[in-house]
């Protein structure tokens, strides 16, 4: 879903007066640490906070609000930009710029269950990700498989139906 600057502006006020906020996830690119339907907290924080590692929420170029780790900095022509990707993503993302990052993730909500970003298993699945490349792929393979049988077991339910 694409954001308008005032959306974005009104989300950075309310994080501002409230302390938080929280969003829905959707997609996959997060995926298992962030599944769809989890509930993402996030907080305003300034780049000198941003850690190797931490979940950024930002905008990305294309107006979608995204949420994805946080690699490194990267500089181009005398500016920094935050270069980011989705733990089961193929690629990292265009580089972000420094207006373009609105905060970063606290917490999530799992089915009742909370999970901390500092918890040291959101840590220890941080650095698998980030230093094992090879972790995105199997993770992507994983998940077209899993889209695949889903679709066929669907069409089997619905030829069962009839």
């Amino acid at each position: 879903m694409q954001f308008h600057k005032e959306s974005i502006q009104l989300l950075t006020r309310v994080m501002a007066k409230r302390g938080w906020i929280e969003l829905p996830a959707r997609g996959t690119s997060m995926y298992p640490f962030i599944k769809r339907g989890d509930i993402c907290r996030f907080v305003l924080t300034e780049a000198g906070h941003v850690k190797k590692g931490d979940i950024l929420l930002f905008q990305a170029s294309s107006g979608k609000l995204v949420a994805h780790r946080f690699c490194r900095l990267v500089r181009r022509n005398k500016q920094l930009y935050f270069l980011c990707k989705g733990d089961a993503n193929l690629a990292h993302d265009e580089v972000i710029a420094m207006d373009q990052m609105i905060g970063k993730m606290t917490l999530l909500e799992r089915n009742g269950r909370i999970i901390h970003a500092t918890d040291m298993t959101a840590y220890v699945w941080g650095q698998i990700v980030l230093t094992i490349p090879v972790t995105s792929r199997l993770l992507r393979l994983y998940l077209s498989i899993f889209k695949r049988d889903k679709k066929f077991l669907e069409a089997v339910d619905s030829e069962l139906v009839r």
